[in-house]
This record gives C-alpha cells, sequence and structure tokens, in this order.
C-alpha cells in the first residue's frame, strides 16, 4: 500500500525530466498498458498531466511527442467550454421561470429533461448580460454565463496518424532507443520487449 501511494505521488511531483522526455515515458506507459496491463505502468500514463498544466500557466497547451524525427503523438490541455449553467445561488428565479413555462414536475422540481432542453437552446447575450431562451426570446433567470477556456485538470492523447505513432514508438522501444529515459522508469523496462507483432495490435 505504501508503494501505491509513492507511485500516485511520484506522478504528481515536479519532474527532474524535462516535459518532452515526461511526455514520451507517459506515451510509453500508455503503448505498453495496451499491450501488458501492468498496475506500475498506470503512474506513469498521465505522468505529463501536472508538468503540462503547470506550462499551461505560461501558455503551453499542446506536449507534441516526438523521437528525432518521428512524430508519436501529442497530449493536449483539455479546455472548459463557454455554457450556460443553472445559477445556483438564483435557483428560485429559475423555478418561479420553469413553473411558467411547464418545467416543473409534480414532485415540485424543475423537470431534467425540461432543464436539458432549455440549457441547449438558452444563449448568452453578451451586449445585455441576460441568457435568452432562443426559442421564446425570453431572458431566463436563474442562469448565468460560464466563460470557459481555463484548464480542466486533464489531458488528451492521441496518436500520430492513428497507428503510425504507436508503430514508430514500440520501433525505437524494441531497439532500445528509449533505454537512457527509462531509467527514470524501470518498471517500463521489466519483461520482455514486445515484438514486431505486438506492435500491429
Amino acid at each position: 500500500m505504501a508503494n501505491d501511494v509513492a507511485e500516485e505521488s511520484q506522478a504528481d511531483q515536479p519532474a527532474a525530466l524535462p516535459l518532452s522526455d515526461i511526455g514520451l515515458v507517459g506515451a510509453l506507459a500508455r503503448l505498453l498498458d495496451e499491450r501488458m496491463v501492468k498496475k506500475e505502468i498506470k503512474p506513469r500514463i498521465d505522468g505529463p498531466k501536472v508538468p503540462l498544466l503547470k506550462a499551461y500557466e505560461t501558455g503551453q497547451s499542446e506536449l507534441v511527442v516526438r523521437i528525432g524525427d518521428d512524430l508519436i503523438g501529442r497530449y493536449r490541455v483539455n479546455i472548459a467550454q463557454p455554457k450556460v449553467v443553472v445559477d445556483v445561488d438564483n435557483e428560485a428565479a429559475l423555478n418561479e421561470y420553469a413553473d411558467e413555462h411547464g418545467g416543473v414536475e409534480v414532485i415540485i422540481r424543475r423537470n431534467p429533461k425540461w432543464e436539458e432542453a432549455l440549457l441547449r437552446f438558452a444563449e448568452y447575450d453578451e451586449d445585455t448580460g441576460l441568457i435568452i431562451d432562443t426559442r421564446t426570446g425570453e431572458a431566463v433567470p436563474g442562469l448565468k454565463y460560464e466563460k470557459g477556456g481555463d484548464p480542466t485538470g486533464s489531458l488528451t492523447w492521441t496518436w500520430e496518424q492513428k497507428d503510425v505513432g504507436r508503430k514508430r514508438l514500440m520501433r525505437h522501444y524494441q531497439e532500445g532507443a528509449l533505454d537512457h529515459l527509462l531509467a527514470e522508469a524501470p518498471e517500463l523496462m521489466a519483461g520482455p520487449r514486445p515484438t514486431a507483432e505486438d506492435a500491429q495490435h
């Protein structure tokens, strides 16, 4: 159990490796996890998360992972999208609006399907600062606008050209080209190296 805690906190600590190398180790862990499913690898998969979110504060939203000229894939910081949501500080106004527009169920709560539809058709009017139901043109009380654009705290990984990046990384791993990085992640070197056939899956 102590090892589990140490492994989890290790992925969250500032890394001694450059972000590009952390990304490469993360991509390799992801590749090996697809084939071996080792719990020791799991913390390495999201190893780039903390340093990339920190780098986002200075303007870096993406980490391109490459070995030499071979593009392997990329990590991208997920960004919250702007949206209209229920203003929990002003729900009473929305409840009144829901009552007037058929959005209240007998149990005296807003109908979730009505609310979902309302949020889908609600738009923020930047000139007035009001939220408008585009179906009726009415201002809807009890909703607010969240501007979005802040990191959500998660990353998205994309292999280069679907399987091309995966195959490139497997080839470099099999050739031993990553061994210098794996001193920091010995769990990724345990056991036999995957074969060329494994790279096809």
